[in-house]
């Protein structure tokens, strides 16, 4: 709904140029695949890079993904239609799986748009890890408000969000509660150590994320060149866990276009600021970890010429940060360009820019939950990144995209089991969690996508990745996948059931662990993921779902010692009001 919302204010002020093409009249209803998602930005299109993301605990891959559908203009005004403006939805499933959601939307507002979410989905599942079945329980629960004001010419947005995801520390490892091991002492003697327990080296089995989020934006819709431009948005964040780490962060963003002559003026700025506390959590202690203060300020001033079929961006990027664990200051290029060739048919773009990656705590827990609650971990900086890519719209029901990138990065990091030492120094042992080790390379990406519209009613989508490091001292990028593939489908049967399905393969992977005294490298299996699924709309208030994923049933892992979830199946149903 607020992308409808969007969408008809900004059509007042910009003329269509494109062809429309009426394939039958649409009724918009509420289903299960409508989501609340943020506004969407004024922004150029950009060749897309398929990345995996590493967020969910003990579950299976998501498989097909929620699609938006478009909603098109309608060729003449129309009398108001009643809408439902709410949606709730129940499902169930097995490994102990119960999940709902709530949404709701004001529509048919030409000055304001608002949406409410709540949800929550728990799964009291065990995992088999070695000999034993663990306990892989996770409660997930998140809401969220978003509010759009529009003024003549200028939108104002609120966005505020909430989530708790609690989880457990179920992985595998062979460490023993009841050895000792031989600990170094923080800020003393290089050769000074002390023995403790394995009781006392692990954090309790539990754990949750708690994070809540504000943001302020201001943005102005201009449609000819002779005007400024800018886009502006203050944010506050809190977080916590159950450790007793807590981080606040606080966030300014302006981008801002001033036309000189036949140019553009164009300067990004953002500043960055995040305060670590630490409690006095028995876990912590066994460490030096403590507060940390990180501010990172950002500006990327550039020159724009924008003609009718091309863009030619020339500019810098400059970061400073102030951090306890380090200060830095970064200087990158950001030149690139993007050509039509055949309007609408073919683009090109390439270039070189580089890119700051703070890691914050709560950036660091998100990547992977099973991270040290005791650690802070580096900014990674990617100094240079070469890029080229192309798109072309072959057809109406045809489009293709392909992307070749070359970084170059300093202080990368990568994700190993922490270790600790025998007190009689005979092996070492590993622990549930995860250490970083940085080091600084090279990463070649080569990306694609193919969307096939076979008919209205039939959508076809195809990525894939592939992924070349190059390292200075590392033997491998532990737990980063050398390629990623993805198949998604979708079929419209008939106005009311509507069947999907995916297919994901990761390739393998590798793993560091101690053995002995010395370390072993563990690969990790592919992952071949297919799902299905199917929706069946009753009428214009009920419709009943059911998702099958990992039909494959493989058990695979996400990170060492963690097995994901096998087969596993929900069924559910919701009502519009």
């Amino acid at each position: 709904m607020l992308l409808l919302t969007t969408g008809l204010f900004s059509q007042e002020e910009t003329p269509i140029s494109q062809d429309v093409r009426v394939v039958r009249e649409y009724t918009p209803t509420v289903s299960d695949a409508i989501k609340i998602s943020e506004m969407p930005d004024i922004s150029e299109p950009d060749v897309p890079a398929p990345r995996f993301e590493y967020r969910l605990s003990g579950r299976a891959i998501t498989g097909a993904p929620e699609v938006v559908p478009l909603i098109p203009a309608r060729m003449a005004p129309a009398p108001p239609e009643e809408l439902n403006t709410s949606y709730i939805k129940g499902y169930a499933g097995n490994y102990d799986l119960l999940g709902g959601a709530l949404y709701y939307n004001l529509v048919q507002n030409n000055d304001f748009a608002i949406a409410l979410k709540a949800g929550h989905e728990s799964s009291w599942g065990r995992l088999s890890v070695g000999d034993s079945k663990n306990k892989a329980h996770y409660h997930d629960t998140n809401g969220g408000l978003y509010m759009r004001h529009f003024f003549r010419g200028k939108t104002l947005s609120l966005d505020m969000d909430f989530n708790n995801y609690a989880y457990r520390y179920y992985g595998g490892r062979n460490m023993h509660p009841e050895s000792i091991y031989r600990i170094a002492i923080p800020d003393s003697d290089p050769e000074a150590f002390r023995n403790a327990s394995g009781a006392d080296l692990v954090p309790d089995p539990t754990q949750h994320q708690t994070t809540f989020d504000i943001d302020l934006g201001l943005l102005n819709h201009v449609n000819h060149r002779n005007s400024n431009r800018y886009d502006m948005g203050l944010g506050f964040s809190t977080f916590g866990n159950r450790t007793g780490v807590t981080e606040n962060q606080f966030r300014y963003r302006g981008d801002f276009d001033i036309p000189i002559g036949e140019l553009f003026l164009r300067l990004g700025t953002s500043l960055n600021h995040a305060s670590v506390n630490h409690g006095n959590n028995a876990f912590l202690a066994q460490g030096d970890f403590g507060g940390r203060q990180q501010t990172l300020v950002e500006a990327n001033p550039a020159m724009l010429r924008i003609g009718d079929h091309y863009m030619l961006n020339m500019g810098l990027r400059i970061g400073a940060e102030f951090d306890d664990i380090e200060d830095n200051f970064y200087l990158s290029p950001d030149v690139w360009g993007r050509v039509a060739i055949a309007d609408g048919v073919v683009g090109l773009k390439g270039g070189v820019t580089g890119e700051i990656r703070p890691a914050t705590y709560r950036n660091i827990m998100a990547e992977n939950p099973f991270a040290a609650p005791d650690m802070h971990v580096k900014t990674a900086f990617h100094g240079v990144k070469f890029f080229m890519g192309a798109t072309a719209n072959f057809s109406a029901m045809t489009t293709f995209s392909a992307k070749v990138e070359y970084n170059v990065f300093r202080d990368e990091h990568f994700f190993v089991n922490r270790s600790y030492l025998y007190q009689d120094q005979s092996q070492y042992e590993y622990a549930n969690i995860f250490d970083v080790v940085y080091d600084d390379g090279q990463l070649l990406t080569v990306s694609g996508e193919l969307n096939l519209n076979f008919s209205p009613d039939l959508d076809l989508m195809l990525r894939g990745s592939y992924y070349s490091w190059t390292l200075d001292e590392q033997e491998h990028a532990w737990h980063k996948p050398g390629m990623e593939i993805g198949v998604r489908a979708s079929y419209h049967m008939d106005e009311s059931l509507t069947l999907y399905g995916s297919f994901n393969l990761l390739g393998d992977r590798q793993a560091k662990i101690p053995f002995d005294l010395g370390t072993e490298v563990i690969t990790l299996d592919p992952v071949y993921d297919f799902n299905l699924g199917a929706n069946y709309a009753l009428n214009r208030r009920w419709n009943f779902f059911g998702e099958f994923r990992n039909l494959f049933a493989s058990r695979y892992y996400q990170w060492h010692g963690y097995p994901m979830q096998g087969f596993n199946a929900r069924i559910g149903a919701g009502y519009s009001f």
